[in-house]
């Protein structure tokens, strides 16, 4: 079996400096001194590679040498609406996170709500049936996913696996919300963030125009008393014959149905 052993390099000098500036932290809570070394430590060693996967693969083995009891861990972005592991140390932990996607269920997916999962015993937690069939394939029992946020908006998550049972506790919690921050800091600069932004912006302002434009042939067909196609035809044949968006057609109806409707609810104001 791949093990995460083959990720860490015995030569690479931040896991060496990482992981001895926090032997024996483990299952204590980590005071502001120590997040602030480990923050500086992360400076010095990591985001120097030419290219954004470079950075991020050598993110992953960092954090795995520095969390205690760690066997294998991954970042997963949502790319064009779907998850996508971005950084794996192992080809068990990409298996993992594979799983998780086919079968649309798993910690990492659920970490991209916006909470943090700490699974103990994977065999023990009944909400990832599959995910725990996988896992179990693969003698993982502890898992923790943890959300990147960046300007309060979730990118992606930092997926840390071990072989051990209750592996990771608050200590490892703190570490991973650190190495989570530092992995933000790198997604928010790269294309790829920002094309995965691009998109969401341009679909939610599709869904927006959808969505006007159903409201509109909706108000027409009450205020003409028509059918669905004939409401569709009347807003294609306004915005071409004025040469308008059909958005904007469908917000002039809508403000229309609205003073209609105020009207309406008034009397007072038609009759002067």
């Amino acid at each position: 079996m791949d093990g995460v052993g083959s990720g860490q390099s015995a030569s690479d000098p931040g896991c060496r400096h990482l992981s001895g500036a926090w032997t024996g932290v483990k299952g204590t809570p980590l005071d502001h001194d120590r997040l602030t070394h480990l923050l500086a430590s992360l400076a010095e060693v990591l985001f120097t590679q030419q290219t954004l996967k470079g950075d991020l693969e050598r993110h992953v083995r960092l954090a795995c040498a520095v969390i205690p009891r760690c066997s294998g861990a991954s970042i997963g972005l949502l790319v064009e609406g779907e998850p996508t592991t971005v950084a794996v140390t192992d080809r068990v932990t990409l298996e993992l996170d594979v799983v998780q996607y086919d079968n649309s269920e798993g910690p990492c997916l659920t970490a991209l709500g916006g909470d943090m999962i700490r699974i103990g015993f994977v065999a023990d937690d009944e909400r990832f049936p599959h995910f725990a069939v996988g896992a179990a394939d693969r003698r993982v029992l502890s898992v923790l996913s943890t959300p990147i946020r960046y300007n309060g908006t979730i990118i992606g998550t930092l997926n840390v696996y071990s072989h051990e049972r209750d592996a990771f506790d608050f200590a490892a919690e703190q570490m991973a919300l650190v190495f989570a921050a530092e992995a933000a800091a790198a997604l928010a600069k790269s294309d790829l963030y920002q094309h995965a932004r691009s998109l969401r912006q341009r679909l939610q302002e599709e869904h927006d125009t959808s969505a006007q434009v159903a409201w509109a042939e909706g108000a027409l067909m009450t205020m003409q008393e028509c059918s669905a196609d004939q409401a569709r035809a009347l807003l294609g044949r306004a915005a071409d014959t004025n040469g308008e968006p059909l958005l904007d057609v469908a917000r002039r109806i809508l403000a229309a149905a609205q003073e209609h409707n105020r009207s309406q609810a008034d009397p007072s104001t038609s009759s002067s």
